[in-house]
């Protein structure tokens, strides 16, 4: 959303909506779809999305860029944040290649602390619309082309009988 006033007026922060929340579709009394244009780490260590719910709740992460050398230092803060939930994260991709260097980035940077929910594969629900890149014609992309899935590590623990 940053830098795109222009196209699509952000909402004024106020003590009612103070993360900016553009609510974009309300489906029920229960059920909204927002959209926030802060980063997630300040609506996280805020507490504005507290208790998290692993069954019910997911994050989802549309083409995020996470190993990309461009945007990669923005998750640095927000990744481990999003695992301490344990909650479903799901990622998309432009393209395998995009998919690869996001899931080897998240390894590096966290080890061996996240479990790998669904192995990355071509999305089923993708654009079905190809677009080349101008700069290098060569480079020919699909949004959400593919999809994978992780959550932070779960620990699972067992008793010990007391003899």
């Amino acid at each position: 959303m940053t830098n795109r006033e222009a196209e699509f007026p952000l909402p004024e922060r106020t003590p009612a909506n103070p993360f900016g929340a553009v609510v974009e579709d309300r489906l029920t009394s229960y059920l909204k779809i927002s959209t926030f244009v802060e980063y997630y780490h300040t609506l996280h260590q805020a507490g504005h999305f507290y208790p998290y719910d692993p069954y019910f709740d997911c994050f989802m992460l549309f083409h995020p860029g996470l190993g990309h050398p461009a945007s990669s230092h923005e998750w640095q803060e927000t990744i481990p944040q999003l695992l301490e939930t344990k909650v479903p994260i799901l990622v998309t991709g432009y393209t395998e290649y995009d998919m690869k260097r996001d899931i080897d980035w998240v390894k590096e940077t966290v080890g061996g602390e996240m479990d790998m929910l669904m192995e990355p594969g071509e999305n089923r629900f993708r654009s079905l619309r190809w677009d080349i890149n101008d700069l290098d014609p060569q480079d020919v992309s699909c949004g959400n082309w593919g999809v994978w899935a992780f959550r932070g590590k779960r620990y699972e623990t067992t008793r010990k009988d007391p003899e």
